[in-house]
């Protein structure tokens, strides 16, 4: 067993370009909003931490939706799948769930598209350095090829 390697990372390796998620470093709390196929919605108050990891080469971040589920992602960038690419996936033991994204800038925000999923951070306010608040939405697509929005999340820096 390895007990000398820490998960953790202080920040980003020399030379290695972890900006696009590491803006969000530290902790935020949020109201994730459940959007159900009926038009009904659930407003739950979360927690989001991020930070950097793998000696620096990846962010990562773990959001806590008490009672319904506690996910943690790994985020990297990858400049053979395009330039300004980050490849991502999350893991959410409470619903048995892992998902797997291509991220990249869009916009005033980051879109990542897994398929049949695609999740969006917006409203980055301000355009440089660490945003004080964002929004993220999740949506799925729905059998006639559009999509459906699953949750979205207002966030605020803690």
């Amino acid at each position: 067993m390895v007990t000398d390697v820490p998960f953790h990372a202080d920040g980003p390796a020399p030379g290695v370009d972890l900006s696009l998620f590491g803006r969000f470093t530290g902790s935020w709390a949020l109201d994730c909003t459940e959007h159900e196929p009926d038009g009904s919605t659930t407003v739950r108050r979360g927690e989001w931490h991020f930070g950097y990891a793998l000696g620096g080469h990846a962010t990562t971040d773990v959001w806590i939706l008490p009672g319904v589920e506690h996910g943690v992602s790994i985020r990297f960038p990858d400049p053979s799948a395009g330039p300004g690419v980050w490849r991502s996936t999350w893991v959410g033991p409470g619903r048995r769930r892992v998902h797997t994204f291509l991220a990249a800038p869009s916009g005033d925000g980051i879109v990542l598209d897994g398929g049949d999923l695609r999740w969006t951070f917006s409203d980055l306010a301000p355009a440089t350095g660490s945003p004080d608040t964002f929004r993220w939405r999740n949506e799925a697509r729905d059998p006639g090829g559009g999509w459906r929005l699953q949750q979205t999340f207002e966030v605020w820096r803690t």
